[in-house]
């Protein structure tokens, strides 16, 4: 499998403003004005169409991330993020990737051939995007693809904030973990392993032995469960407390793992392996596993009409959690 993608799920949180109270004001349209709901959305679609399609990316100086739509071999920018206006929903792709960083390139095979990628060089990859945007409601949803080793949500969440901020209110994006799909890593599945990844500054001697000098580690902690004592999903949560006391020593740090930046776990069910997210709160943040059906391994992305189908099911799936009836 070329990429392990997996889904994210966010809640965007308008507070007190419904989408069509941002589009309206955000487009200078007057109340009284009439207009339909589709083109309310489709002015909204537009919106986030421009913002990704000017000469220059749209990037954060914050995450040192850029968020762009490259239009390659002819493609047509609106069907690579595209509208579906009748439904509330724009889904697409989106590329992303880091910028203001040395790099080189070159072939594997000539490696005497190479290349000097500047700071001003964004280097993307193309990612899933499925934005829910009811017209009346004040609570969106976002899947957002996640690929091994990369993410783009900080990014994201950063523009999706500034499409939708007005002077006067603010937005809110959240991870958002449905019940219904803690349930199903609840169900039959038993853990099968825990890793805690950080980095770590200390004191070491010098290169001459003589004086001390700070440097920064990057650490990995990985724990696998004996096959015959993994435990069910339900007690994962004393575990991650128990775990958590444990602590690390290198020179003359210590760190305990709860303290570690990135907690991650492993389940296990059947023969698929499923992986969730720990919050600094030991709270779990089960993620969407993406079948190797689903990817595009040719050119590193996911089916489009098969991941959209995916998100159609799982929105189904948590509109009454998410928009509860009054």
């Amino acid at each position: 499998m070329a990429t392990e993608s997996q889904l994210e799920i966010y809640r965007i949180v308008l507070g007190k403003r419904t989408f069509k109270e941002i589009v309206r004001e955000k487009n200078n349209i007057p109340t009284e004005e009439e207009m339909t709901d589709e083109n309310l959305f489709t002015l909204l679609f537009q919106n986030i169409l421009s913002k990704l399609t000017q000469n220059a990316a749209w990037t954060s100086d914050r995450t040192k991330l850029g968020l762009a739509l490259f239009s390659n071999d002819g493609e047509d920018v609106n069907r690579i993020l595209s509208n579906h206006s009748g439904h509330f929903v724009i889904e697409g792709y989106i590329d992303g990737g880091y910028y203001d960083k040395l790099r080189t390139i070159a072939q594997t095979n000539n490696v005497a051939t190479r290349e000097r990628l500047g700071r001003d060089k964004m280097v993307t990859d193309r990612y899933y995007i499925y934005l829910y945007c009811p017209i009346d409601a004040k609570v969106g949803i976002m899947f957002l693809e996640k690929k091994k080793g990369l993410n783009i949500h900080t990014a994201v969440d950063l523009f999706i904030t500034e499409v939708f901020k007005t002077p006067r209110y603010a937005v809110k994006i959240e991870r958002f973990v449905p019940q219904s799909i803690i349930n199903e890593y609840k169900d039959e599945g038993v853990v099968d392993s825990f890793t805690f990844t950080d980095a770590i500054t200390t004191s070491v001697i010098d290169g001459q032995g003589i004086e001390l000098e700070e440097k920064r580690y990057g650490v990995t902690i990985k724990i696998t469960l004996p096959e015959d004592e993994r435990p069910e999903f339900d007690v994962v949560q004393q575990m991650l407390q128990w775990l958590g006391n444990g602590a690390i020593s290198l020179g003359n740090s210590v760190m305990h793992l709860s303290e570690f930046g990135k907690k991650k776990g492993s389940l296990q069910k059947e023969e698929k392996k499923y992986s969730f997210e720990v919050g600094d709160d030991l709270k779990i943040k089960p993620m969407i596993p993406i079948d190797d059906e689903l990817q595009d391994e040719d050119n590193s992305i996911l089916r489009r009409d098969e991941i959209k189908t995916m998100c159609d099911e799982v929105l189904a799936q948590i509109m009454e959690e998410v928009y509860p009836a009054n």
